[in-house]
């Protein structure tokens, strides 16, 4: 009742707010970058993909240039979805609208309260999951998709916060999936070091972990970054999904965005953080796409 693939994805593709901000100008700004994040997406004919940072325009693009999916997105800071007056940037998602047959969809937060629009306290921002019930339209079967955004930030603070989230996180997804399978996909903004980390692989599999050796792609330093005594031990690291392109404080690589699942429901056949720059000096993204084939256990 499944079919015998699902391309299952992640890409933040980085928040544009206009070029006033030095951080979107040039090759960093969205009208430059967009085409290259369409692409991306199309050339892999990505199933289902969570997407982080998107903004109301992003937002509109996405509607008008992926005329094959259907896009999901609530705003952070009202809970609306974009469509009904989101406010804030948005935690969305996408899927093939000719392939599955939206069931049920929400969102909760990453709070105290998950029901109502709200953050822990030592947050940056409010955060939330959104999620989705799809039906595939052929086969029949039945699967869930959640897509995050984890606070940001890497002092001690801002990493109690994200072990915080991963506990609300790790109680909502499988009690929300009940007996169905699920991928649980986004920017969790935790290093693999964080007990945020160590809690979600704990309770999840980790795509890329479970494809090991066989995992494909990775964001490579540049020389800059490598001439770095800082930066260039982080280079060293295998997998990173974060480039440190667009920052100067935030400048390290690392691997924060994940695609976790249950492996009692699925497996994972292939794994890439696809590091092609598509020919711009700063990538599409300060993100890579992380790619994965997954098969519903049946």
């Amino acid at each position: 009742k499944y079919a015998e693939v699902y391309t299952i994805c992640n890409y933040n593709i980085r928040y544009y707010n206009g070029t006033s901000d030095s951080n979107n100008k040039g090759d960093k700004a969205w009208p430059t970058r967009k085409a290259k994040v369409f692409e991306m997406i199309t050339d892999y004919s990505m199933d289902v993909c969570g997407l982080e940072e998107v903004t109301a325009t992003m937002a509109n693009d996405i509607v008008n240039t992926l005329t094959d999916y259907t896009y999901i997105g609530y705003g952070r800071d009202n809970g609306k979805l974009q469509g009904e007056g989101a406010g804030g940037e948005q935690t969305g998602l996408i899927f093939k609208t000719a392939h599955f047959e939206l069931l049920d969809q929400g969102r909760f937060f990453l709070s105290n309260t998950p029901d109502k629009v709200s953050k822990l306290s030592g947050a940056n921002f409010n955060r939330m999951v959104a999620w989705v019930k799809l039906k595939d339209k052929e086969f029949g079967g039945e699967f869930f998709f959640f897509s995050t955004h984890f606070d940001n930030d890497y002092d001690a603070k801002h990493v109690n916060v994200r072990s915080q989230q991963a506990d609300i996180a790790i109680a909502k997804v499988p009690e929300i999936a009940g007996d169905l399978p699920y991928f649980f996909v986004g920017d969790f903004n935790c290093e693999t070091s964080e007990v945020a980390y160590e809690k979600l692989s704990t309770a999840f599999d980790d795509a890329y972990l479970k494809m090991g050796a066989d995992a494909l792609g990775g964001y490579v330093c540049n020389e800059k970054q490598l001439a770095n005594s800082k930066i260039a031990p982080k280079c060293a690291c295998e997998g990173n999904t974060y480039t440190g392109l667009y920052s100067s404080s935030d400048n390290w690589p690392k691997r924060i965005d994940l695609v976790l699942f249950d492996d009692t429901k699925a497996t994972v056949s292939y794994y890439n953080a696809d590091n092609d720059n598509m020919g711009l000096d700063m990538y599409p993204s300060d993100h890579l796409p992380v790619i994965t084939k997954m098969s519903i256990i049946e």
